[in-house]
Order: structure tokens, then C-alpha cells, then sequence
């Protein structure tokens, strides 16, 4: 029998022993840097100078539905970062995971809706009207089309996004009929919201009249710098 010197085995059961202790550390380790936070954007306009759409909606629509995606998606974190994996069930994994897609996009929609919104009204210009133009025949059927889309969706909840593809090198405008539908590869530029808590309570059931109002104050110099940023994408 070989003799192995006894400073030399303890060393080896230590080497072994702290091998064996790696992956719970490491899996510690994951859970406190996965965990991650977010916080809501202040509005960038007074809710009281806008026309057409009331500060009451405004402050309801940025309070109740925006900042609680926002809180939503902060304890959805926190659920996924403590959740092993490994060892967890399909359907609890594909209900997180859901619902986490479902408020990230919620989250960053709204943030594009409000951003989108200003006090007072702007055209289209510089490379995004040259553009629109380009894209859509004129920025006047850009406009039709994009409201019409809107209106399309009064029955129902969803959201109109003018996006820009870097892969097609062109504009488009989207429907999607929930927050998990989203145009894939696609930057969004403008988003208006369409589902009944962003008009309803200044317009009823009156979507067409919400579309029209909403038009009325796009802020397009976030649109604008959005795109050229999209423009190095």
C-alpha cells in the first residue's frame, strides 16, 4: 500500500471539501446579482397643460397602471432571482416568465407613451419626416394609417408603435393586441396606448375621439432623437 504523507491528505480532503462547497456558492452568488431593480420615470410634461387629454387621466394613467408595472416587474425580479431553476416546476417557471415579459413591455411602452407626450403641438421634422415620407407615400398617409390602426383596436386593448426595422432599413407601423406582441428586432419610436384606461374616463367608450386628441399632442422631438439613435442600430 502506498504511504501518502498525512499533511499531504489533508490537504487533499480540503481541496475536495471546498470543491464540493463551489456550486452552492456559486449559486448564492447568482441569486444577488441577478436581483435588479428598477425605478419609474418622472413625467416629462404638466399633465395640466396638455389639451385634449385630461391631468386627471394623465395622473391616473401614470400612477395606477405605469408605476405598477414598474412594481410589478421589481417583484417579479426578486420571485426569478430566488427561484432555483433546477429544481422548479414548468408551470411556475412559464407563469414568471410571462408575466415578466408581459411587464417589461408594459414598462417600456409606457415610458415611450408618456415620453411621446408634450404640451404643446409639434410636427414631424428633419430625418423622421423624410422619412415617413419615404416610407409611407406621404406624412399625411403615415398619419392615416396610423390612427385608422388605432381605431381598429376600440373593441379591443392594444397598442399602435411606430417602429423603425434596422434590418429592413424602413418604418413601420404595428399592432399588437397585449403587451407580449411586440415587433421583433424592431426599435419602437412612438407607442399610444389604446387600452380603455388611457381614454375611457375622459372619452367613454369614444376611442375615435382619444386617437384624434392624442395626435394632437405627440411630442415628436422624442421621436426624432429615438430614430437617429435607431439610425446607428
Amino acid at each position: 500500500m502506498t504511504n501518502i504523507p498525512r499533511r499531504s491528505l489533508a490537504a487533499g480532503v480540503g481541496l475536495l471539501l471546498g470543491a464540493m462547497a463551489i456550486p452552492a456558492r456559486s449559486q448564492q452568488l447568482a441569486i444577488s446579482a441577478t436581483t435588479l431593480r428598477l425605478t419609474a420615470k418622472p413625467l416629462t410634461f404638466n399633465p395640466d397643460k396638455v389639451k385634449g387629454l385630461s391631468a386627471d387621466l394623465l395622473r391616473r394613467h401614470y400612477d395606477e397602471i405605469y408605476v405598477s408595472a414598474v412594481k410589478r416587474m421589481n417583484a417579479l425580479n426578486e420571485e426569478l432571482a430566488k427561484l432555483d431553476f433546477n429544481e422548479a416546476p414548468a408551470e411556475t417557471v412559464a407563469k414568471l416568465k410571462s408575466e415578466e415579459l408581459a411587464a417589461y413591455n408594459a414598462t417600456i411602452l409606457h415610458e415611450l407613451y408618456f415620453d411621446g407626450i408634450g404640451e404643446a403641438p409639434t410636427q414631424p421634422a428633419g430625418l423622421l419626416a423624410q422619412a415617413l415620407s419615404r416610407d409611407f407615400g406621404s406624412l399625411d398617409r403615415w398619419k392615416a394609417e396610423f390612427m385608422a390602426t388605432g381605431r381598429s383596436l376600440a373593441n379591443d386593448d392594444g397598442w399602435v408603435i411606430l417602429a423603425h426595422s434596422p434590418r429592413d432599413k424602413r418604418l413601420y407601423n404595428h399592432r399588437t393586441a397585449s403587451t407580449s406582441e411586440m415587433p421583433a428586432g424592431s426599435v419602437p419610436l412612438l407607442a399610444m396606448d389604446m387600452h380603455r384606461h388611457a381614454y375611457e374616463k375622459d372619452d367613454g367608450n369614444d376611442a375615435a375621439k382619444y386617437v384624434e386628441a392624442f395626435m394632437q399632442v405627440v411630442k415628436w422631438t422624442n421621436a426624432e432623437r429615438l430614430y437617429r439613435e435607431a439610425m446607428r442600430v
